[in-house]
């Protein structure tokens, strides 16, 4: 019997060993327990998983004032087109016998802030709007009173209608001149000395106006009714009175009537300045609308028809919550105002991959059009700070080349502490002016690969927390920390009664 014991007994110490090295082998492939301050994900799968740009439990998202779109076929296609006056032009005009029999009176004349030019005899003339050909005509239209058959010569010596403007992260700022008709972004990158290398997007800014307040008093009183005067964002001149002020819908209804009964739409189909109406989504804003006039007044519940994918933040379990399988969601980011104001201008907003473009995609060097306006999108600057249970607190600046995550500024700060908790994260982040909102944030779970990683923003505040148990656990690994083989740390003030004194040679020197 005593033999059938023991027997069990060295079998049970025989399992029991086994099963302490399976759990120590094993240990190194889950989570370290002991210190909640080591994190990771150590799987063997990969995962991909979203960055968010913005918390939407706590900022407010910016309605989109216009729509952002991609280059087409048609923005590289140049257009030549007779070149039309504009104040500050500077013209040459050249009469026939005006003043004096037998000779030509020459005039230089510059157009001034109205659109107008003074010549002698003929007083002021409307110059702004007309090509140098209709000038021509209508000053011999005038001639003709008195002018059997009146000589004119109308040449332009400096013209600035045809100027874009270029700002941003670019070393020359200003506006610029269209030199060409094929005249690309490249080209006015290169024009204003460059941007810097780490620079993501262009935007190309194209505008319409949509109300006589916002034209110049020249244009007052003008319809819209060519592809090119809606991309150069003018128009020709017209006899029809108009109000001073004019809704989107009485726009659309008399180009409706002056494209011959067409189908509706505010340019010709392949305009490469503003989108047609018909071929807009029903479901995103049209040209020249507000977000207001097409969304609804609810976010997006997970599950619906719209859901695009993404993370959201439940306000009841406190933790995020993916959504779909990829991308933040725009409509449940914040509900749409109805009585938002109506715009000026129809506006289209040409969004340029940089770092494509740079690279040789020549499908990106879009045809730069008259009045266009470049916005070179710089880096994201400022600061950002840390502090409570991390390595080096303090202040850290943004870089200038890459983006910011929360994990990877705790990376940069040093670490966690001895007896920090990650699952008590404080993010502090400037939601408006004077106006400032605080999130808990489990790094845990972003290192976990379970909850999305966060981009930081200028004056982000991150607070390592901690709690009651961290400093018992740090006293008990501080217990068991190993030094020679398996032998413990040996408290230095005990040592000498272990040892004996140290050796000396003070004193035996000969």
């Amino acid at each position: 019997m005593s033999t059938i014991t023991v027997s069990s007994r060295r079998t049970a110490s025989r399992f029991a060993a086994v099963a302490l090295l399976g759990g120590v082998l094993a240990g190194c492939e889950v989570d370290n327990y002991m210190d909640p301050s080591k994190t990771g994900y150590f799987e063997f799968a990969p995962t991909t998983i979203p960055v968010l740009e913005r918390i939407d439990v706590i900022e407010e998202a910016e309605l989109p004032f216009a729509e952002i779109t991609q280059p087409t076929p048609e923005d590289l296609i140049p257009q030549s087109e007779a070149y039309r006056l504009a104040p500050s032009d500077i013209i040459r005009c050249e009469i026939y016998e005006l003043v004096e029999a037998g000779m030509t009176d020459i005039s230089v004349r510059t157009v001034d802030q109205s659109g107008q030019i003074r010549l002698k005899t003929l007083g002021n003339i409307p110059a702004a709007g007309l090509t140098l050909e209709e000038l021509k005509q209508e000053i011999v239209d005038r001639l003709r009173a008195t002018i059997t058959d009146p000589l004119v010569s109308i040449s332009l010596e400096q013209g600035r209608a045809y100027e874009y403007t270029i700002y941003g992260a670019i070393s020359g700022t200003g506006m610029y001149s269209i030199a060409r008709d094929d005249f690309r972004v490249m080209d006015a990158l290169a024009l204003s000395g460059g941007t810097i290398a780490s620079t993501m997007d262009i935007y190309v800014i194209r505008e319409l106006p949509l109300t006589e307040l916002v034209k110049p008093e020249y244009d007052r009183g003008t319809g819209t009714s060519s592809k090119e005067e809606v991309d150069r964002g003018t128009s020709s001149t017209s006899t029809t009175p108009v109000d001073n002020v004019r809704d989107i819908e009485a726009l659309i209804q008399d180009l409706e009537n002056t494209s011959g009964g067409g189908s509706p739409g505010m340019v010709a189909q392949d305009d490469p300045g503003l989108l047609d109406l018909d071929d807009v989504d029903p479901a995103s804003p049209a040209v020249g609308t507000t977000a207001a006039d097409t969304a609804p007044d609810y976010r997006t519940a997970p599950g619906s028809d719209t859901e695009s994918g993404g993370y959201r933040f439940d306000q009841e379990q406190e933790v995020w919550v993916p959504v779909g399988g990829g991308e933040q969601m725009v409509e449940m980011m914040l509900p749409i105002e109805d009585d938002a104001p109506k715009r000026s201008f129809a506006t289209r907003i040409i969004q340029i991959d940089y770092q494509r473009l740079a690279r040789g995609d020549s499908d990106l060097n879009i045809i730069v059009r008259p009045g266009d306006r470049l916005y070179v999108e710089p880096p994201l600057t400022g600061v950002v700070y840390i502090d409570g249970e991390i390595g080096r607190p303090g202040v850290y600046q943004l870089p200038v080349s890459g983006k910011l995550t929360l994990s990877r500024l705790v990376a940069a700060a040093g670490g966690f502490g001895p007896i920090a908790i990650p699952e008590r994260v404080d993010l502090t982040r400037v939601v408006g002016n004077d106006r400032e909102s605080t999130i808990r944030v489990n790094l845990s779970a972003i290192r976990n690969r379970t909850e999305p990683d966060i981009y930081m923003q200028p004056d982000d505040h991150v607070n390592i927390g901690t709690n009651f148990w961290a400093q018992p656990l740090a006293v008990v690994r501080n217990g068991f920390r190993a030094t020679y083989g398996f032998g413990f740390l040996l408290d230095r003030n005990f040592g000498n009664d272990v040892f004996g004194p140290p050796p000396t040679n003070i004193g035996n020197f000969r």
